[in-house]
C-alpha cells in the first residue's frame, strides 16, 4: 500500500521561484522525496520494489499537479502589494473616480476639486481594505487658452488620500458644503502625489473639449498625464513628501511624446447638471461634477 505525507515547516514560505523537485529511492525504504522551495516536503513510501514501480508513474502525475499548485500559489502572493492596508497587484491598473471641480471662465484661472477612487481593476475599494476610503484632491492646473469648445491647462498636482474609521467620510451628497468635502477628502493619509507631465510642446499637461466653455454650464471630456512626485511640491503642491504609495506607482509606464515617459494617463468628463451643492454656483468649488479615470503600472 503506498501513502503520501505532506509536510510544512513553521515559517516556511514560498519566494515565487519555480519548485525544484529532487527524486530519490531508498533501496530498503523506498522513498521518494520532493522538495519544492519553500520547505513543503512530499513523501511517497511503498512496501515493496514492485509495488513503487507499478505505482511509480500515479506518483511522478501526483508531484507534478502539486509543483503546478505550488508555483502558482507563489506566483499569486508574489503579485499582492499591500499599501498602508490597501491591496494592490503588480501589473496594470485602472481606477475610477467621481469628481467635483470649479469652473472656469478666463485665461489664468486655476482649476481645482476633490474626489474619491471608487474602483480599482473593476474591484470596489471597499473590497480592497477594510473600512476604507481613497480620496483626492487635486489643484495648481493653471488656464493657458480657452475658447467655447477647447480648454488648456499647464502645470497641476493631485494628492491621494487613504482613510479608515472616522476618515472614511466623504459624501458630498450628503455634507454640509464644499468646506466639508474639502476637509473629508484629505483627513486620510497622505497616499500618492502626482504632478502633470507635458502633453505638447508648449508644455501643457492637461487638455478638454466640450461645449459652453468659459460660461456658466459648461460639458466636456478632458485628458492629460502625470508623473509621481517624489517632493509632493511641484506646482505649488504642499502635501510634502513621504506619500505611502509612490514608489509602487513610479513606473514610467505611459509612453509620452514629451518629457519622457509618464506615470499615468488621466481622463475626465464633466458637465454642471446635477451638482452636490448647487446653491454655491455658478462660482463655488465644486460646480462641475462628473467621473475621473487613471491608468499605468505599479511596479
Amino acid at each position: 500500500m503506498t501513502h503520501a505525507l505532506l509536510r510544512a515547516p513553521t515559517g516556511a514560505r514560498s519566494d515565487g521561484i519555480a519548485a525544484v523537485f529532487r527524486h530519490g529511492a531508498c533501496l530498503k525504504r523506498r522513498i521518494v522525496t520532493a522538495v519544492a522551495v519553500g520547505g513543503t516536503k512530499l513523501q511517497f513510501r511503498a512496501v515493496d520494489g514492485t509495488q513503487f514501480r507499478k505505482q511509480g508513474v500515479i506518483m511522478k502525475r501526483h508531484l507534478q499537479v502539486l509543483a503546478s499548485a505550488i508555483v502558482l500559489g507563489a506566483a499569486s502572493n508574489a503579485m499582492a502589494i499591500d499599501v498602508g492596508g490597501l491591496t494592490l497587484s503588480a501589473g496594470p491598473h485602472f481606477e475610477v473616480a467621481s469628481i467635483y471641480e470649479n469652473n472656469i471662465t478666463a485665461v489664468g484661472q486655476t482649476l481645482a476639486g476633490v474626489g474619491e477612487v471608487t474602483q480599482i481593476n473593476g474591484v470596489s475599494v471597499s473590497s480592497l481594505c477594510a473600512g476604507c476610503e481613497l480620496t483626492y484632491r487635486f489643484g495648481g492646473y493653471t488656464v493657458t487658452g480657452l475658447s467655447a469648445t477647447n480648454i488648456t491647462f499647464s502645470g497641476g498636482w493631485i494628492n491621494f488620500y487613504l482613510g479608515f474609521g472616522a476618515s472614511n467620510d466623504f459624501d458630498p451628497f450628503t455634507s454640509s458644503g464644499s468646506a466639508a468635502d474639502l476637509a473629508a477628502a484629505t483627513n486620510g493619509t497622505l497616499f500618492l502625489t502626482l504632478a502633470g507631465h507635458a502633453i505638447d510642446a508648449a508644455g501643457n499637461t492637461f487638455a478638454g473639449t466640450g461645449l459652453g466653455f468659459g460660461g456658466a454650464t459648461p460639458e466636456g471630456f478632458g485628458t492629460g498625464l502625470a508623473d509621481v512626485d517624489t517632493t509632493g511640491a511641484k506646482f505649488g503642491n504642499t502635501a510634502g513628501a513621504g506619500a505611502l504609495a509612490n514608489a509602487v506607482f513610479n513606473s514610467n509606464g505611459i509612453s509620452a511624446l514629451f518629457g519622457g515617459p509618464a506615470d499615468m494617463q488621466l481622463g475626465s468628463s464633466f458637465s454642471s447638471v446635477l451638482l452636490p451643492h448647487p446653491n454655491e454656483c455658478p462660482s463655488g468649488t465644486e460646480c462641475l461634477a462628473g467621473s475621473a479615470d487613471l491608468r499605468g503600472l505599479l511596479v
